[in-house]
């Protein structure tokens, strides 16, 4: 067949994205309309006597869009895509396989042919920047076969072989993959380094990790071929680890293993605080930056989790709660209850002589029913230490009942025994062992 060249031209871009990114696109106003037309896109040419092809959406006949003479296939991206020959058998008539249309393949020629797509790179690459190259692949529909082998050899001069052998250079770039699929496109993509020197790229079989493999469907001349379209080849930066998937790369995350935000520079702020969590006490709990992130919610200079009364302005003498102002008539009756309340001798049971004295407490107690109340039971240090403990909480928990019968919110109020550890007085004498026998009202204002 004779072969028609029509000078054209074709449109070659580069687009920068946030990653560099290097488009190779063929673009024509001039339909292909024969074999080895891929010189019709500016920028693309042969690296050796292969005849690659172009085939176009307004190609002719053979070479068209979608239709054309190795099956059917949409472009991908664009108008055209390119179609190269990656093996070639031998074709040779055997009367017994007549069935088989009377050809026998899979035998290959004895000079491996092969084509490729060679393309000349625009816009220099960052020497040490590690690039992905990507490009899309389809088999043909009348193919055989398939081949492993894929490759790109990256040069800073334009390779030109006066043959159409499979080319033995070495490719930087490789893919393992077997392309076998006929109905979409497959996408190739894998990484390198680059050495800031890199010109021109070709793409196509290499024999490294080349290997042919017979697939079904094979129809006409693709009964010996493996025939691939080629199309969407670019050049990306590839984008560096994020472990966290954060969109902040591990190089400049100060925390690479949790996601986090830009502003504190990959760190979380969980609480939203303003605070980044690796700085906030309290991570959690949105808080002010004067007390590292933990909150302070009645704005008494104490934060909340050492705040006893959190949500009322309190004293740091008191654990944040506010200071108990104790009326002096308050003062008396609990200065006659530590000496007034008296119990059956070894028992818990309250002496009715003292229900006058409980009265008076339950009295002041409701005049203030913001007081929560401790009632401690004491006792002197005569006797066995654990019976003494024992008896003293039953004695305090005896007077907690009575308020609380009287109408003291229980809630408000609890009865917790001593037995001798607090005394405030000699035990050695009678005087300060009875000073010792005591109950006491513990007042505190909290939450």
């Amino acid at each position: 067949m004779k072969k028609i060249i029509i000078p054209i031209s074709l449109v070659f871009t580069s687009t920068l994205l946030s990653q560099q990114k290097i488009e190779l696109k063929p673009g024509t106003a001039t339909p292909p309309c024969s074999y080895n037309q891929i010189g019709f896109a500016q920028g693309f040419s042969n690296p050796n006597n292969g005849t690659t092809e172009l085939f176009g959406k307004n190609g002719k006949s053979d070479f068209a869009i979608p239709a054309n003479y190795m099956g059917t296939q949409d472009a991908i991206d664009g108008d055209y895509y390119f179609g190269i020959i990656t093996y070639k058998g031998d074709r040779t008539i055997d009367l017994k396989s007549a069935g088989n249309g009377g050809i026998v393949v899979g035998k290959p020629l004895n000079y491996n042919y092969s084509e490729y797509v060679q393309a000349s790179i625009p816009q220099a690459l960052t020497a040490g920047k590690e690039y992905e190259f990507i490009f899309k692949v389809s088999l043909a529909d009348n193919s055989a076969f398939a081949t492993k082998g894929f490759g790109v050899y990256l040069s800073d001069k334009q390779v030109s072989e006066n043959t159409n052998k499979q080319l033995t250079l070495k490719p930087q770039v490789t893919y393992p993959e077997l392309v076998t699929d006929k109905t979409g496109w497959t996408e190739l993509k894998a990484k390198f380094k680059a050495t800031g020197t890199e010109k021109f790229a070709v793409i196509g079989c290499f024999p490294d990790n080349y290997a042919v493999e017979s697939v079904s469907g094979g129809k006409s001349s693709g009964t010996i071929r493996a025939y691939y379209y080629i199309s969407a080849i670019s050049i990306v930066e590839a984008p560096k680890p994020d472990r966290d998937k954060d969109g902040i790369t591990d190089d400049i995350d100060a925390c690479p293993d949790v996601a986090g935000i830009v502003k504190f520079q990959g760190c979380p702020d969980t609480d939203g605080d303003g605070i980044a969590d690796k700085d906030d006490a309290c991570p959690n709990e949105s808080g002010l930056a004067q007390f590292q992130g933990c909150p302070d919610t009645d704005g008494d200079g104490i934060i909340d989790n050492k705040d006893k009364c959190p949500k009322v302005a309190g004293v740091a003498t008191n654990a944040g709660c506010p200071e108990v102002k104790i009326s002096e008539k308050a003062k008396e009756v609990f200065q006659k209850a530590m000496t007034g309340i008296q119990f059956e001798t070894g028992k818990d049971v309250i002496k009715k002589s003292s229900f006058p004295i409980l009265d008076n407490v339950v009295t002041i107690l409701k005049e203030n029913p913001d007081w929560n109340v401790e009632v401690q039971g004491h006792t002197d240090n005569v006797g066995k230490y654990e019976s003494n403990k024992k008896l003293s909480h039953k004695r305090a928990e005896a007077v907690e009942k009575y308020l609380e019968d009287k109408g003291i919110n229980a809630d408000k109020i609890r009865g917790m025994g001593y037995g001798s550890d607090r005394p405030i007085a000699d035990n050695k004498t009678p005087a300060g062992r009875a000073k010792n026998r005591r109950v006491e009202f513990n007042v505190t204002y909290e939450r």
